[in-house]
């Protein structure tokens, strides 16, 4: 069961009990796929007086972005199929899942934004290489040439994008921590050597690096944390037991409640790495 699944989620339509929204505890998400009625608009915005809260919205429910009220003090959103050139986005956001969809990212620029996960749509990541605060990047289904890391980046997860190498990478100099998943076409992951701050790191169901070479090349990381998985139980077993690195924490995700806190995750990161900071 993952942290994501345990925070309260409260449907958003006319029917849903205006108590229920008031008295929601902190860190609740609310999700609507239409505008509600204006009583639950209220109810709403009253909530949003408290303390942070999270929004997802898909199809008519993106029209509640439009209330200043409840925009003001959004910290995390999730949109599906949402066109970003058509919203205005919420001035505080810190967190912002986008699942399918279209846009320009550069809309993303001066949101103080912190974790970005997308799945899927018609997004190129370019922009985001001169985002200031965003600290944890989460891409899965995009092509390749879709990828942009930049240089105050601290964690980029890759989930379904064809890399055949990890060059791309490079210009992560602050990266900490670096995950692919379901990769099979990535044949070398040289490119790691050249990220200074690397500490963490996870290969999940990329089939064609070699077990052995991989081993080797590992070694001259200065890495903390691993998680890997590149060819049957018995391989990662080997890899676990040669390099005696500890098991990594979860990456963040948009929707832990943790991200919600005032003190927020770049404040934190000073003392921490990301992955710790998961846990």
């Amino acid at each position: 069961m993952t942290e994501s699944s345990l925070v309260p989620c409260i449907a958003l339509h006319d029917a849903t009990p205006l108590a229920t929204i008031r008295d929601a505890p902190e860190g609740t998400r609310f999700a609507a796929a239409r505008h509600p009625g204006a009583d639950v608009c209220d109810a709403l915005a009253e909530r949003s007086r408290r303390s942070a809260f999270a929004l997802q919205l898909s199809h008519g429910g993106c029209a509640l972005l439009a209330d200043a009220r409840i925009a003001a003090k959004l910290e995390s959103l999730a949109l599906s199929g949402a066109d970003l050139d058509r919203l205005a986005l919420p001035p505080q956001l810190r967190s912002l899942r986008l699942s399918g969809g279209s846009g320009s990212l550069r809309a993303l620029l001066p949101l103080p934004l912190e974790i970005l996960a997308i799945d899927r749509g018609a997004f190129d990541t370019a922009p985001l290489v001169e985002h200031a605060t965003l600290a944890a990047l989460s891409v899965a289904n995009l092509p390749a040439e879709a990828l942009a890391i930049g240089p105050h980046l601290r964690a980029i997860r890759t989930t379904g994008v064809p890399l055949r190498t990890l060059e791309r990478f490079r210009s992560g100099s602050a990266l900490e921590r670096v995950e692919c998943s379901r990769c099979d076409a990535l044949e070398s992951i040289e490119a790691l050597a050249a990220l200074p701050m690397l500490r963490e790191l996870a290969l999940e169901g990329c089939w064609r690096l070699d077990l052995q070479a991989t081993i080797v090349f590992l070694r001259t990381l200065p890495l903390q944390a691993l998680r890997i998985d590149i060819g049957g139980r018995r391989k990662n077993v080997e890899v676990d037991k040669r390099l005696k690195l500890a098991r990594l924490t979860p990456f963040p995700t948009p929707e832990s409640v943790r991200h919600l806190r005032q003190d927020g995750l770049r404040h934190r990161l000073g003392a921490e790495t990301l992955g710790n900071d998961a846990a």
